[in-house]
């Protein structure tokens, strides 16, 4: 949680651990973000992407008059749902307008899952994958191995991609690579649609405070 003082900003519902420290690593980082800093916390649902999907309403209830504004983030991978990520996200943000929230809370669903959002030509991406060349060696590598298409600016499956990388390295999964990952990233490379929705959400909801 951000130990800046003063009102509360934001509430935000994440579906896993993954997705809480990455989230919990992002947001201090106002100032790459184009954002003021802000107070914020990060829950993680127990019931995941389905959980955030169909509890998001009754999870954030309590925090209406806590909290300035809401986020609720999940991938569009084992969200329970088959519909495209936009239908779904209008059904839970008119649930969450309707029930208190009004304009003030945001629906995230990343496509196909979080590790869409490792996917940028970063020197982080590659110190935190295992990876000792640069990116495009490493998506050279993947294309190689049929993960990653041609032309393409990320790989298909992206948690594949992430997977064979560090099992290739014998780096170990843990919670920590999208802790670190979030903490040093350049966020200009990531051309995720749900990434970029969520930085112009923070844009909107916190710009940048005027220098005097």
């Amino acid at each position: 949680m951000s130990r800046r003082t003063g009102p509360k900003d934001l509430f935000v519902l994440a579906a896993d651990l993954d997705m809480k420290n990455a989230l919990d690593a992002l947001l201090p980082r106002y100032e790459s973000l184009g954002i003021r800093n802000v107070v914020f916390r990060v829950a993680r649902h127990p019931n995941r992407d389905g959980g955030c999907r169909t509890g998001a309403v009754e999870y954030l209830r309590p925090y209406i008059g806590e909290y300035a504004h809401a986020l609720v983030v999940f991938d569009h991978e084992g969200c329970g749902d088959t519909r495209g990520r936009r239908a779904i996200q209008r059904d839970i943000e008119g649930q969450l307008k309707r029930n208190g929230w009004g304009e003030r809370a945001k629906v995230i669903i990343i496509d196909p899952e979080l590790e869409a959002w490792v996917w940028s030509d970063s020197p982080a991406v590659t110190r935190v994958l295992g990876w000792e060349a640069d990116y495009h060696t490493l998506q050279g590598w993947l294309q190689s191995r049929g993960l990653w298409r041609r032309g393409r600016s990320k790989p298909s499956d992206p948690k594949r991609a992430m997977m064979a990388t560090m099992q290739h390295k014998r780096v170990p999964k843990s919670s920590r690579n999208f802790s670190d990952l979030a903490g040093a990233v350049d966020f200009d490379g990531c051309k995720d649609p749900a990434f970029n929705e969520l930085k112009r959400t923070l844009h909107a909801w916190f710009p940048r405070e005027a220098t005097p």
